[in-house]
């Protein structure tokens, strides 16, 4: 009886050391290649490398159901430059998915998984005018911009929202029961407008930004518990 009751309690705790994650954390990065052009007319400097085509960010994961997961990842794009005329800015793009995803083991550590994710994205761009009040004038004008003349008493930020949608196939390895390696590859549909920018209450133009039905790529490594 009393070996019976300590192979219980082994049993239950081994389940426990080496069954699948309730709840996991993941650290992100993404790579995906938006168009997002620089020209003579407007004041945003081209973004390359880094700034342009990767997508750091962190997920987190819920277990609801064997073989079902929820979860939320969070990734963005940054930019942190000077525009033409000497103007230190950031650009912000920042991607929110809330996903829902399936997977089943092909082989003992070895899972695949698919998933779909509305997505609800922000952009930012923040000027540093320093009291020049003309900089947001001549940086609006360079998106076609024809609202006029917008006062500004100090430094501020321009701001977008849009929703868009994303679908993934992946493949995760468990390098122990509580970490593991996940690669996804998919599309990410963003229905962005660059003419619903907001600055100080008022619609502007925003840069012209080509981000809809871009292929992207992400790696992230899984701790679970």
């Amino acid at each position: 009886m009393f070996q019976n009751r300590y192979l219980f309690i082994f049993s239950f705790f081994t389940g426990i050391l080496f069954s699948q994650p309730k709840i996991s954390i993941g650290m992100d990065m993404g790579y995906y290649k938006p168009v997002i052009p620089s020209s003579n007319e407007n004041q945003i400097p081209l973004a390359s490398g880094f700034s342009k085509d990767f997508l750091p960010g962190f997920s987190l994961y819920y277990q609801f159901f064997p073989g079902a997961r929820v979860d939320f990842a969070h990734s963005f794009s940054y930019q942190s430059d000077k525009t033409k005329s000497g103007t230190p800015f950031s650009r912000i793009l920042s991607y929110r998915m809330f996903q829902i995803e399936t997977y089943y083991f092909s082989k003992k550590r070895l899972e695949w998984n698919f998933s779909l994710a509305p997505t609800w994205n922000k952009g930012s761009i923040h000027l540093d005018a320093k009291g020049n009040f003309t900089e947001w004038d001549i940086f609006l004008t360079g998106f076609n911009d024809t609202q006029g003349s917008i006062s500004v008493i100090s430094s501020d930020k321009m701001t977008t929202y849009w929703f868009g949608f994303a679908s993934f196939i992946g493949l995760r390895y468990y390098i122990r029961s509580w970490c593991a390696i996940d690669i996804k590859t998919g599309f990410m549909n963003n229905y962005y407008d660059n003419k619903n920018w907001k600055f100080q209450g008022q619609k502007v133009v925003g840069p012209g930004m080509t981000i809809s039905g871009e292929p992207i790529i992400t790696v992230r490594v899984i701790f679970g518990w």
